[in-house]
């Protein structure tokens, strides 16, 4: 990691009641101010914390409270005074494992204003603000104090107060599917991250991180009235020595397109990755094998050796009914030699994800991931996960931690989002938490997600291609894998080696990357289409898709570097014929804009390739 600046602390000691305080971003376009009520107004009593954002001097929080109530004592709330406030800097970078590009800003000013209960107990509570350019986060910290070394947080009094007329795109479920609505008609479990969009144009996404023993957080609206959000946690907080919350975050931009490029602030608030080899951690494509049986495994084995597609997953039943307690995941069906698979796939340079449900790795993870290792598995994807209370948020990350001691690469699946605990453990590779192709979602909802679902990191929505009854054109799904970032990218779900996988078309998914040196949003509106640009060395894969309206799209290439030649292979649907992707190759340089005609549902797709044309040139005479 590199360090810009040192971090320093300046201290300061109050005696008083401080009425306000801010801290403001790096690039001074975000602003969080802080501040105590000082007369009892608006149901608020006397010593309230409220804090309130703004972004480019336009308000995106106004003045929202702060807060708790705690199991068998006086919530933490109100009749509070400032007795200190912390401030600290940090200018730093560091390199992920693999990301959506290769190295992330670490920037940002923080606030920390240590509270005192001005009546007694006179217990503490510090409330800790950071101000990054990409956004903003808090979150709380109780000290173990005398007499109340025991904390259960039983109501997180967090609010989200926003200026009238704001839009929310709301979801519940984990893979619920996403509608635009003012915020007042929010429902209870309301799903994170909440993308939102002020009356003045400013676009946030409200998430959480680093909860790793903290409950999982949703928001809903108090009453139906006004424009409060407020946030729930699953079950209770509990914590013998003191307490840390999980980090209470938004990511804000100008546009939509800025939710994606700045979304490694959720991993910025986690800790550093705490494996010291991680060269065994590596990202690809991957198909299912459905017939689990050896014949078939060794021919997708072949298969997937001649497609560059880097590893096949055995899913459910291959050991046994889901769910089943008498499933036991050491014994393969009948008919399905697994080691013997695992070898012949290890010959062919492709590796083995394992399906596992929850109740199989509950009961034998100790026994199951050193045989794993031992037969050469390189990854598992755990099922029907539980999550929401603390305890299961808690499991899980210990899961992945006893995975990574044998070298397991993980996919939770189902009811599990990110909360950038893959940076700490980057074996934690991508995770569902998402309505994907498994449930065949129209175009208008795929349009969504790079602005909603996609604004917290990877995401496995199993693209697919040849699947049935998909509810948009090829040239749209062929642009999936490069819209939806997922360093595990599961090309083809319910499809076998036999079908028309040699559509010509879909040599743009041989041997395509699924991580990335750097990400570019060109364009894009929530809901309607988004155009996003990605780089793997000196390539470019450019991709964008519409909702079930044709429109226009233009291709801005600016993003290419200045005064430099390029290869672009153009993938397009065919105008004439339902069945067909035209490609075009052509010259491009970053002075060109491309105009695209998209069909209702449709999309396009560029591989453009970076060369010097006048060595071509040389080489050709």
């Amino acid at each position: 990691m590199k360090l810009i600046y040192l971090l320093f602390v300046i201290a300061v000691t109050y005696s008083g009641r401080l009425m306000s305080q801010t801290v403001n971003s790096p690039d001074g376009d975000i602003r969080i101010e802080f501040s105590l009520v000082g007369q009892s107004r608006h149901n608020y009593p006397e010593g309230t914390p409220m804090y309130a954002v703004s972004y480019k001097g336009k308000p995106f929080l106004l003045s929202s409270r702060l807060g708790f109530d705690v199991l068998g004592t006086a919530g933490i709330k109100s009749f509070l005074k400032v007795s200190d406030v912390l401030r600290t800097e940090r200018r730093s970078t560091w390199k992920p494992v693999y990301g959506e590009r290769g190295e992330y800003p670490d920037n940002y000013n923080e606030m920390s204003v240590v509270l005192e209960e001005t009546l007694f107990p006179h217990r503490k509570l510090k409330i800790i603000f950071r101000a990054y350019n990409e956004g903003i986060a808090f979150r709380y910290e109780i000290p173990a104090q005398k007499g109340f070394e025991k904390v259960v947080i039983n109501r997180e009094l967090t609010e989200f107060v926003f200026p009238q007329y704001t839009s929310v795109w709301q979801s519940y479920g984990h893979e619920g599917k996403y509608s635009k609505v003012y915020v007042n008609e929010i429902q209870p479990n309301c799903e994170l991250p909440l993308t939102c969009m002020t009356a003045n144009g400013v676009y946030g996404a409200i998430f959480e991180a680093g909860n790793s023993n903290y409950p999982r957080a949703y928001v809903q609206s108090p009453n139906r009235r006004g424009t409060t959000l407020g946030i729930s946690i699953r079950g209770e907080a509990k914590s013998a020595n003191g307490i840390t919350t999980a980090w209470r975050a938004i990511t804000l931009a100008e546009k939509p397109g800025g939710l994606i490029e700045n979304n490694y602030l959720v991993l910025n608030l986690n800790d550093p990755c705490q494996l010291t080899d991680t060269s065994w951690i590596k990202p690809g494509t991957v198909m299912r094998e459905i017939d689990l049986n050896t014949e078939a495994s060794f021919k997708l084995i072949d298969f997937c050796a001649r497609k560059g597609i880097d590893y096949i997953l055995y899913d459910g039943l291959w050991y046994g009914p889901d769910k089943d307690i008498k499933s036991y995941p050491g014994t393969p069906k009948s008919g399905l030699d697994l080691p013997a698979a695992i070898r012949y796939a290890k010959e062919k340079g492709i590796g083995v994800f394992l399906y596992l449900d929850k109740i199989a790795v509950e009961r034998y993870a100790d026994e199951l991931f050193p045989l794993y290792e031992k037969w050469g598995v390189k990854g598992i994807k755990p099922g029907f996960v539980s999550t929401g209370n603390q305890e299961w948020q808690e499991w899980i990350e210990g899961m992945v931690k006893k995975a990574a001691k044998h070298h397991l690469m993980v996919n939770i699946h189902d009811a599990y989002r990110p909360t950038g605990f893959s940076r700490t453990y980057p074996n934690l590779i991508t995770q569902e938490g998402i309505h994907g192709n498994e449930q065949q979602p129209n175009a208008d909802h795929d349009a969504m997600l790079p602005f909603t679902r996609f604004t917290i990191g990877a995401g496995d929505y199993t693209p697919g291609y040849l699947r049935a009854g998909l509810q948009s054109t090829w040239a749209h799904r062929l642009a999936l894998p490069i819209l939806f970032y997922s360093p595990a990218q599961f090309l083809f779900w319910r499809e076998r080696p036999e079908a028309r996988h040699d559509r010509l078309e879909l040599k743009l998914w041989e041997n395509i990357p699924t991580v990335w040196d750097d990400t570019k949003v060109i364009d894009g509106s929530v809901g309607e289409y988004a155009v996003i640009a990605r780089r793997s060395g000196t390539t470019w894969y450019v991709g964008g898709i519409t909702n079930a309206n044709a429109r226009t799209l233009v291709l801005d290439c600016s993003f290419l570097k200045s005064g430099k030649q390029y290869k672009a292979t153009i993938y397009t649907d065919d105008t004439l014929s339902e069945d067909k992707v035209d490609i075009e190759t052509r010259k491009v340089s970053g002075k060109d804009k491309l105009t695209f005609n998209l069909k209702n549902s449709g999309g396009v797709e560029n591989r453009i390739i970076g060369w010097n044309f006048a060595y071509t040139l040389n080489l050709t005479e």
